[in-house]
C-alpha cells in the first residue's frame, strides 16, 4: 500500500521550456520548508547535477547535502535521481519472479536484456514504476517528477494502460501457450508455414530464445499488471498535481493547452501553469534627473531609455501571452509567473532565485496536504 502522506508533482510541457531546472528549484523549496523530497528526472543536464552536489545521478536515490550548500536544511531532505529503465525493469523482474531461479532465467535472455531497454513504452512503463517505488517506501512526504517534452510525455501517462493490457491474464496466457510439437503458439499463429518463415528469418535459435522468454515471462505477469493498476490510480489520486511548464511562447503555450486537454480527457488532477522565463518591466525613471549633463552622458541616457522602452514591450507582449493562456485553461486556474533569470540556471543561487516564484505545499494541496 502507498504511504498516504506521499504526495505527488508532475512536471510536464514541451522542449527547451526549463522543466528539469523547475522541478529542482520546486524540490529545493519543498525540502527547504522541512518536507522529505525525491526528485526523479528523466535526463538532466550534467551541470545541474553537480550544482546539486550530488555528483552523477543514477537509479539510486542520492541525497542533496541541504546543509553544506544553503546553510540549513530547514529540516527537510532532498534526494535526486535519474531514471535507469533496465535496473528498474531488473528489480521488477526480482521482485515479481516465483524464486531466485526464475528471476535469474529472464534476467539471463537476450530477448529480455533487448527488450527491456528497446521495447516500446518500456522506458515510460519503467519511469512510473520507479515514481511509483519512490511513493511507496513511505520515505517521502512529496515526489517530483520531471518528465521529457510533451508528445512524448503523453507515453508516460497511458504507459500504466498499455502495461495493464499486455498483462491481461488472456493475452498472456496465449502468448505463452504450448503450441504442440510444432513450437510456439505466439509465433506460429496456427501456421506451420509461417513459423518455418519466422525461423528462416530469425534463426531458430532466435525463436527458441523469444518463446524462452515469455515463457519465463509468464510468472510476473500478475504482479506486474497490479503494479500498473496501482500507478493509474496513483496518477488520477488527489494527493497527484500536474503543472505544465509553459513560456510566452506562442509553440510552448499551444503544447501546454494541449497536454492540458489530455489531462482532461484521462481525468488527471491539473495544478496549475508555471509560466518561466517572463520578462519583468523596467524601473521607471526621471529624465530630470539627467538634466545639466554633459553630451556624452546624454547619448548614454538615450540608449538606456531605448533599452528600457524594448524591455517594455517585452513584458507587454509577455503579459498578453499570460493572459490568453490563463484565459484558454480552466476558469481560476493557479498560474506562477517565473521571472527570466540573468545567471546560469544551473548555479544554486538561480535555483534559489526560481523556488522564490513557485508554489509552497500549501498552495498546492491545502492546509491539510490531502488535495482534497
Amino acid at each position: 500500500m502507498s504511504a498516504p502522506h506521499t504526495r505527488v508533482l508532475v512536471c510536464c510541457g514541451s522542449g527547451g521550456v526549463g522543466k528539469t531546472s523547475l522541478s529542482a528549484a520546486l524540490a529545493i523549496k519543498l525540502a527547504r520548508s522541512g518536507l522529505r523530497v525525491a526528485v526523479l528526472t528523466i535526463d538532466p543536464a550534467r551541470r545541474l547535477a553537480d550544482g546539486l552536489g550530488v555528483g552523477a545521478l543514477g537509479n539510486d536515490a542520492r541525497e542533496v547535502p541541504l546543509r553544506a550548500l544553503f546553510g540549513d536544511d530547514g529540516g527537510g531532505r532532498l534526494d535526486a535521481l535519474m531514471l535507469d529503465a533496465r535496473s528498474t525493469f531488473d528489480n521488477l523482474v526480482r521482485r515479481f519472479a516465483p524464486d531466485a531461479r526464475a528471476a535469474q532465467r529472464v534476467l539471463d535472455n537476450r530477448y529480455y536484456q533487448f527488450a527491456s531497454t528497446r521495447l516500446g513504452g518500456s522506458h515510460e512503463y519503467m519511469a512510473m514504476e520507479r515514481l511509483l517505488e519512490l511513493v511507496q517506501s513511505g520515505a517521502y512526504d512529496v515526489v517530483v517528477l520531471d518528465t521529457p517534452p510533451t508528445r512524448h510525455a503523453l507515453d508516460f501517462l497511458r504507459a500504466p494502460e498499455r502495461m495493464s493490457g499486455l498483462m491481461d491474464q488472456g493475452v498472456l496466457k496465449w502468448l505463452v501457450m504450448p503450441a504442440g510439437v510444432g513450437g510456439w503458439r505466439a509465433l506460429e499463429f496456427g501456421s506451420e508455414a509461417v513459423s518455418s518463415v519466422l525461423k528462416a528469418l530469425l534463426g531458430e535459435g532466435t525463436v527458441g530464445e523469444i518463446a524462452e522468454f515469455f515463457d519465463a515471462f509468464r510468472g510476473l505477469g500478475d504482479g506486474m499488471r497490479q503494479r500498473s493498476l496501482a500507478v493509474r490510480a496513483l496518477l488520477r489520486a488527489p494527493t497527484t498535481r500536474f503543472f505544465l511548464v509553459s513560456s510566452p511562447a506562442a509553440a510552448a503555450r499551444a503544447e501546454a493547452l494541449f497536454f492540458l486537454a489530455v489531462l482532461r480527457e484521462e481525468r488527471m488532477p491539473f495544478g496549475g501553469f508555471l509560466i518561466n522565463r517572463v520578462a519583468a518591466a523596467p524601473p521607471a525613471f526621471s529624465r530630470g534627473e539627467w538634466s545639466g549633463r554633459s553630451p556624452a552622458e546624454a547619448l548614454a541616457l538615450d540608449a538606456v531609455d531605448a533599452q528600457c522602452a524594448e524591455q517594455a514591450d517585452l513584458a507587454a507582449a509577455h503579459a498578453k501571452a499570460v493572459a490568453a493562456l490563463r484565459a484558454e485553461g480552466p476558469a481560476g486556474a493557479a498560474c506562477w509567473l517565473v521571472p527570466e533569470q540573468s545567471g546560469e540556471l544551473h548555479e544554486l543561487s538561480a535555483l534559489i532565485a526560481l523556488g522564490a516564484a513557485l508554489p509552497d505545499a500549501e498552495s498546492v494541496w491545502g492546509a491539510d496536504g490531502t488535495g482534497a
